[in-house]
């Protein structure tokens, strides 16, 4: 079975990526800077490696082994503003070093790609993140830029609006041609289905219900 390596496993959509990959089967390694945050721990498939995004050593320890990595970190409110980006450059060069190709990261839907058609909705959204938010817009684009810049088999996940609830049907495509929201538990589905899947290979689909 596949082993994967997961960061930002103690946030909202990371919680699910851990019980749905477990639920899968796959062997799962989750960083953790606080390991008891981590839940399940007492599945035979998950393996807690202590350590911090930000740090090239504790993200070297965690990829040692997998198959495919998953990223779902994201801004935490007071922490630091370059978390994200911090974390592509460390994967993007130990991966690299590792001869580990695949790498699926989450990011919202206002990280701009060529392909996009956005509407007005998305122009407002773009605009009241850059005015409000800007650390985490710039955050979020040189994360996404970096992997892209990248010889590897990235897929960027971009995403809308996050809620709680079940998972949904999906629609996939780029932004200006998706909804305004989508669940959690659809998101950490559709990264699991990246993980075999070849479809959006070096793509960054926007996604929503």
């Amino acid at each position: 079975m596949t082993t994967l390596a997961l960061l930002g496993g103690t946030g909202r959509t990371g919680r699910l990526l851990i019980d749905q990959a477990l639920v899968g089967g796959h062997h799962l390694r989750v960083l953790a800077r606080t390991p008891e945050k981590v839940h399940r721990k007492e599945d035979d498939l998950l393996t807690v490696v202590p350590g911090d995004a930000r740090d090239r050593e504790a993200v070297a320890r965690l990829v040692g082994g997998a198959d495919v990595v998953l990223s779902a970190l994201g801004p935490v409110r007071g922490g630091p503003p370059d978390v994200m980006t911090l974390a592509a450059r460390h994967l993007t060069g130990v991966l690299s070093e590792q001869g580990i190709g695949r790498l699926i990261t989450l990011t919202g839907a206002g990280v701009p790609f060529a392909g996009d058609q956005p509407k007005v909705v998305d122009h407002v959204f773009r605009t009241a993140l850059r005015l409000l938010q800007p650390d985490v817009l710039r955050d979020s684009v040189a994360h996404a830029t970096l992997i892209r810049e990248s010889g590897l088999d990235w897929t960027v996940v971009r995403v809308p609006r996050l809620t709680d609830g079940p998972e949904g049907p999906l629609r996939v495509g780029m932004v200006g041609m998706v909804g305004t929201q989508i669940t959690r538990a659809s998101v950490s589905r559709f990264m699991l289905d990246q993980v075999e899947g070849r479809e959006y290979v070096r793509q960054a689909p926007a996604i929503s219900n």
